[in-house]
């Protein structure tokens, strides 16, 4: 059994699966597992992917490709590599980022050092105008109330690629994402709750390359739309999931994020199904946001100008 599995969605990927597979061949960790998902790509991902893994022989017999036979999105991709996964931890990589070398030895060693169920490294990512940004856990000695929160409330991240998971805990998961946008959400949160220690590795790093390009920044009605309900859609696993017993504790975090979620359809106001979806639940969600004050002063005001503009028929 390894220590580690690492899985790794390929679709579209051909210009970014060479630097990928290379980092993930050449970490110092010797007893890992690389589970790549082909999820019907159409491109020459999975050719480059062979000749890459012509250059580690020594890493050849670490390395499955399982083949979808239809494309699922990476949320489905993901679950085929758990699903195949044998190692003692699982990690996800996104096929267009990268890894720092030592990343996944320094993780699963402190993932047994602290004896966790979550480990989070740090993440930096590469924006399009040329600037970094380093994001990790805000606070490691904060309890597991204020690490939920922090994510609900953005000020840490919920993506997946940069947590160790015990492979164990994944299957205590209540539901399993169907939708791409916010499947990371979908996933951790739940994750969060359940887990009995979260730990923290400092350091080396996740690389996410940012990319407007990406299914994650359509800008055209129809995509924006179709982000907007998978996002809900995933929103609301997270809601059934805290709603069992905790439902008090986390009601204004989960409605500051749907907040958020509606904000990405204010530019389409005109629209009649954009429009729909956004004055739909609006009051209560405003209500929630303007009596919080775990949020800052801005976001308040902010969305007690949308309430008098909705009050005065203004949008």
């Amino acid at each position: 059994m390894p220590k580690v599995s690492v899985v790794i969605p390929v679709y579209g990927v051909e210009k970014y699966i060479e630097r990928c597979a290379r980092s993930l061949f050449e970490q110092t960790l010797d007893d890992i597992e690389y589970i790549f998902v082909n999820d019907c790509t159409k491109d020459r991902s999975i050719d480059i992917l062979n000749e890459v893994i012509n250059d580690y022989p020594a890493r050849k017999q670490q390395v499955r490709i399982v083949h979808h036979e239809e494309n699922k999105g990476s949320a489905l991709a993901r679950l085929s590599g758990w699903q195949t996964a044998n190692g003692n931890y699982i990690i996800s990589c996104d096929s267009d980022d990268w890894v720092d070398s030592g990343l996944y030895e320094k993780m699963y060693n402190v993932a047994v050092n602290k004896n966790a169920d979550i480990v989070v490294c740090d993440m930096l990512l590469f924006e399009e105008n040329g600037t970094n940004r380093l994001l990790g856990l805000r606070d490691e000695n904060a309890s597991k109330e204020g690490l939920i929160k922090d994510m609900m409330y953005m000020r840490t991240v919920w993506s997946l690629c940069n947590k160790m998971i015990r492979r164990e805990l994944l299957g205590q998961l209540d539901e399993i994402p169907q939708k791409y946008m916010g499947d990371d959400m979908a996933v951790v949160l739940p994750l969060y709750d359940i887990a009995n220690n979260v730990a923290y590795c400092r350091n080396d790093c996740y690389n996410y390359d940012v990319k407007m390009s990406t299914t994650s920044h359509q800008t055209t009605l129809d995509g924006m739309i179709r982000k907007y309900n998978d996002v809900v859609e995933n929103l609301a696993i997270v809601r059934r999931h805290y709603s069992k017993y905790k439902q008090y504790t986390y009601r204004r975090p989960l409605y500051f994020l749907l907040f958020n979620f509606k904000l990405w359809l204010l530019p389409y106001i005109n629209n009649k199904e954009a429009a729909q979806l956004f004055h739909k639940n609006l009051i209560t969600v405003l209500f929630y946001v303007i009596t919080n004050r775990e949020i800052k002063k801005y976001m308040r005001k902010d969305a007690f100008k949308l309430l008098m503009k909705r009050l005065l028929g203004l949008i």
